[in-house]
């Protein structure tokens, strides 16, 4: 039964990268485009959009969307680089434990992390203390290669057995983590301390946005409340998305792909902007997703 089990699934799987390879391959021609006339105030240039479109599937595989590489202080120090999979630590805690709790920068590179930092507790250590998870403390068993990685065969093992059972989607990592979230499949913790206090999520945002665009057949459609299922209020504003001074009259989808607005966290983490009925759900497309 299990094997069948497992059979069924591998064969959904690749079904869904087919299918995610014939729409990436429509949704293509546009972010070449932007690649070809850039974007004023991107987050990304193009050199780095050309990096994150070689790692959404089908040009990279599953497991490897989301996941941060980090070289440069490694290099220095002569170690492997730090490879932090995104998808390992959402199934034990919200975004919003990282990103709001502990500090993490919600744009890579901003949190300037020292090794004196984390050993302090902050960071990464305030859970890798060897309580909670492993330490990154000095000692007779040191656990560096569990981060700094030569080589990431064992990761990849993790995500295939990590990723089995949890809801599919044809895009990203292939994991569909709003319904894994509503399913309950996952339960992920929104505080690391019992002390730390969380809003409460406003009622007035209850229903969802529509956002016009220039085609009325691709209105979006915006949950404040499935974000708020992983973030608060805080992780968009003011800093991607200003409210005061009304800063989306730059919004476009040149700057998102960029890296900018939805883009922050829907062209690195969250699933990619060629899952585009996800927001755009009125598009005419002869896929489901």
């Amino acid at each position: 039964m299990r094997v069948m089990k497992v059979t069924g699934l591998l064969k959904m799987k690749v079904q869904l990268l087919k299918t995610g390879r014939s729409l990436l391959l429509h949704a293509l021609p546009p972010l070449l485009i932007v690649l070809l006339v850039g974007s004023g105030g991107s987050a990304m240039d193009r050199g780095e959009l050309a990096k994150v479109l070689k790692t959404m599937p089908p040009n990279g595989p599953f497991w490897k969307y989301g996941n941060v590489v980090m070289r440069s202080k490694s290099r220095k120090a002569g170690m492997a680089p730090v490879v932090f999979s995104h998808w390992s630590h959402r199934s034990r805690y919200t975004c919003r434990v990282c990103h709001q709790e502990l500090g993490f920068s919600m744009r890579q590179g901003d949190s300037g992390i020292t090794r004196n930092q984390y050993l302090a507790g902050k960071f990464c250590g305030a859970c890798h203390n060897g309580r909670i998870a492993f330490t990154v403390q000095d000692g007779p068993h040191p656990n560096c290669k569990k981060c700094h990685m030569e080589n990431t065969k064992e990761l990849e093992k993790q995500f295939a057995a990590f990723s089995d059972n949890l809801p599919l989607a044809a895009f990203g990592n292939g994991i569909d983590w709003a319904a894994a979230l509503r399913d309950e499949t996952i339960k992920p913790a929104n505080v690391l301390n019992a002390n730390e206090q969380t809003l409460q999520f406003p009622e007035k945002l209850r229903r969802p946005l529509r956002l016009g665009t220039a085609s009325p057949r691709s209105d979006v459609s915006f949950s404040h409340e499935d974000h708020f299922a992983e973030m608060d209020c805080s992780s968009c504003h003011p800093d991607i998305f200003n409210i005061k001074q009304k800063s989306t009259a730059a919004f476009s989808m040149d700057s998102n792909i960029y890296g900018s607005f939805c883009g922050a966290c829907h062209m690195q983490v969250a699933f990619p902007m060629n899952d585009c009925k996800r927001c755009h759900q009125s598009m005419t497309s002869s896929s489901d997703y």
